[in-house]
């Protein structure tokens, strides 16, 4: 079985080709420039880019299961206007398109927790069109809707660790009071692994988390132990933080996008038992992997 992983060289692709490389079987990268990705031994390296349906026939063929890692996520600055829409749902859709002609047999697909049908213009809006591309095709799928992730090149944990180092004071957005499920992304690797299998996971989008709830005010303080950093920390109503993203989204890595305030309009928590259910392991907890391992910045 040939399995393709596209954004093999994103955050969570290059965890999912380096756990799957000595798998029996095909391995097949897809990236837009191969010659600036190096990868296992025995993984095959394909150049396609989602926007460009033309490149995306020779990468699938014979493929049996794509994993779609591609996507801009929110945490990180819109290379260019619309960006967000067309690679988020515009490219899965060319990607579905392109699968269901290859005869592709199964798609698990990363999305995130609370996607949900929003305004056009919204970052959520792509992050939706990218579920319903998926959920249209012909073709068996999962969908897998991670909390926010940590762990080796975790964007989320490393920007609030370099706004800590940098900063004496470090504002709580909304308050701080809101709830995430922070999953060690190798935990995710593992949900997306079983996916790839398990018929019983067939047609479902599958929200997990890891061990515990922490409110943001938490996560700051877990981070700040981390680091071994005491700082001051200040509200940031969120009306104001969305006055400050322009003025942010100049920087060339933003600590804050227009797109990640969206995810503090919800609660990014599911049941704190869904990934013992789903897939039948206990996900490593939060602050227990940053005492042991350190934050990355």
């Amino acid at each position: 079985m040939t399995i393709l992983v596209t954004g093999a060289n994103g955050f969570v692709g290059r965890h999912v080709v380096a756990r799957l490389a000595d798998r029996d079987g095909g391995l097949r990268a897809m990236v837009r420039n191969a010659a600036t990705y190096h990868s296992a031994p025995g993984v095959e390296v394909v150049e396609a880019d989602l926007t460009k349906p033309e490149t995306l026939t020779s990468a699938l063929q014979g493929v049996e299961v794509v994993v779609h890692c591609a996507a801009i996520t929110a945490n990180l600055k819109e290379p260019y206007k619309g960006a967000y829409d067309a690679i988020n749902r515009g490219g899965t859709e060319n990607l579905v398109r392109a699968a269901a002609s290859s005869g592709v047999k199964r798609l698990v697909v990363m999305s995130g927790l609370g996607t949900q049908p929003a305004a056009a213009g919204t970052y959520m809006a792509t992050r939706w069109g990218m579920e319903e591309a998926v959920r249209n095709s012909a073709i068996p799928f999962v969908m897998i809707q991670p909390s926010v992730q940590f762990g080796d090149g975790a964007e989320f944990v490393a920007a609030l660790g370099r706004l800590i180092k940098a900063s004496p004071v470090v504002p709580l957005l909304g308050g701080g009071g809101l709830r995430f499920q922070p999953i060690w992304v190798e935990d995710v690797v593992s949900c997306i692994e079983k996916a790839i299998g398990d018929e019983k996971l067939s047609g479902q989008a599958v929200a997990i988390g890891g061990s515990e709830y922490a409110t943001f005010t938490e996560i700051i303080d877990t981070i700040c132990a981390a680091l071994g950093k005491r700082r001051l920390k200040a509200p940031l109503p969120l009306w104001v933080a969305r006055l400050q993203a322009p003025v942010m989204a100049l920087l060339p890595h933003p600590p804050l996008t227009k797109a990640s305030l969206e995810l503090f309009g919800f609660e990014n928590t599911t049941e704190i038992d869904a990934v013992d259910k789903a897939f039948g392991f206990h996900p490593r907890g939060f602050r227990e992997h940053l005492v042991a391992h350190g934050v990355e910045v």
